[in-house]
């Protein structure tokens, strides 16, 4: 793959000033690249998508990996609004549960962009705006809160650290979800079928959550 560019379009700088334009482009780029994949997803094809001239798509991004880089922070965006709700709940276990559960289905229901966000060339983070590295920290900033609070609420010992925490649940999550995308885990596996994937997602996360409650040490 082409390595990122930062020359017309650096994720934002495309439409800061016209968020509409920026959002139809975004959205066909989730079309074509969910229909066609991202061999599929070029200038030609998105500025057809939109009813408009390649040309006038040029004006906005200087080429494919502009848009990649585009659609990354985008697909940050949505995730982060997807993992809202989660965090309404009043225990920072439940919190956490529900955070996981909504990942994965965030990832679940958007294959081809949760591929694109965690598994092909990550972004240039020496590159990014202070909006973007700000929407990085909010996402890392909700898990690690939920932590302190169950460490303050006497429900994870208080040795857990709380700034590898967040990534070794992420790390889980993310196992999960792509072995659920793959078809390796569902429910109607031939072999290991699932009596329900939601249940299944939820005691996941209780269960690894468990890893970080307090329990007496050992002499």
């Amino acid at each position: 793959m082409e390595g990122e560019s930062d020359g017309r379009q650096d994720a934002a700088d495309a439409s800061r000033g016209r968020p509409d334009l920026r959002e139809a482009i975004m959205r066909a780029c989730l079309e074509i690249g969910t229909e066609a994949g991202e061999d599929g997803l070029t200038m030609r094809a998105i500025a057809a998508r939109l009813g408009v001239s390649a040309t006038g798509l040029y004006q906005h991004f200087d080429g494919k990996p502009a848009i990649l880089r585009a659609v990354r922070i985008y697909g940050l965006e949505l995730l982060a609004r997807h993992l809202d709700g989660a965090y309404e709940a009043i225990s920072p276990v439940d919190r956490l549960a529900g955070e996981s559960a909504r990942y994965i289905s965030f990832a679940v229901g958007n294959p081809w962009l949760y591929g694109v966000l965690m598994q092909g060339e990550e972004i240039d983070w020496s590159r990014a705006t202070e909006a973007e590295r700000t929407l990085v920290a909010e996402l890392q900033a909700r898990t690690v809160g939920c932590f302190i609070d169950g460490i303050a609420a006497g429900l994870f010992h208080a040795k857990t650290d709380v700034r590898l925490a967040p990534l070794q649940l992420w790390a889980a999550n993310h196992g999960l979800a792509t072995l659920i995308i793959s078809e390796r885990i569902s429910e109607t596996h031939p072999v290991f079928p699932l009596a329900s994937r939601d249940r299944f997602v939820e005691q996941f996360a209780r269960v690894f959550l468990r890893g970080f409650s307090c329990e007496p040490e050992r002499p």
